[in-house]
């Protein structure tokens, strides 16, 4: 579609009069309601980042967890090896969805007291004092 309207020729030049940010506008606020490819694409990633950490028995879920993170959850999955595009794809875009989440602890079996992020810092830190027993269990 770009191409359509900035494609160059051989003989003579075609004239960018509109950006493709003002193209992107809804049409009520004087664009021409085109979609911005690149934002699109990210909010699909996302949405199937999303389906995979909210719905683990999904079948995509159970795939990429098979093929990537066996003995991990979704947030702690790395590339692995020989990653594929779509799994970096989701990758890139969990970054994104781990902003937004937040946890409730209920009855502590899964939380991670020196692993899990409690304030948006550089945690976890080290216990103040090194007489501090050092259970990584918890």
């Amino acid at each position: 579609m770009i191409s359509f309207w900035w494609d160059n020729e051989k003989d003579h030049l075609k004239i960018p009069w509109v950006s493709w940010e003002k193209m992107c506008r809804r049409k009520e606020i004087g664009g021409l309601g085109f979609r911005d490819i690149g934002r699109f694409n990210q909010a699909l990633l996302g949405k199937q980042a999303w389906r995979i950490w909210e719905k683990p028995s999904s079948l995509l879920a159970q795939i990429l967890k098979h093929k990537y993170f066996k003995r991990k959850t979704f947030l702690e999955a790395g590339k692995g090896t020989r990653p594929s595009f779509a799994w970096r794809s989701i990758l890139f875009d969990r970054e994104l969805l781990s902003k937004g989440l937040f946890k409730t602890i209920g009855n502590g079996q899964n939380t991670k007291v020196w692993e899990d992020k409690w304030l948006p810092d550089k945690f976890p830190r080290p216990p103040v004092k090194p007489s501090v027993p050092y259970d990584g269990s918890l």
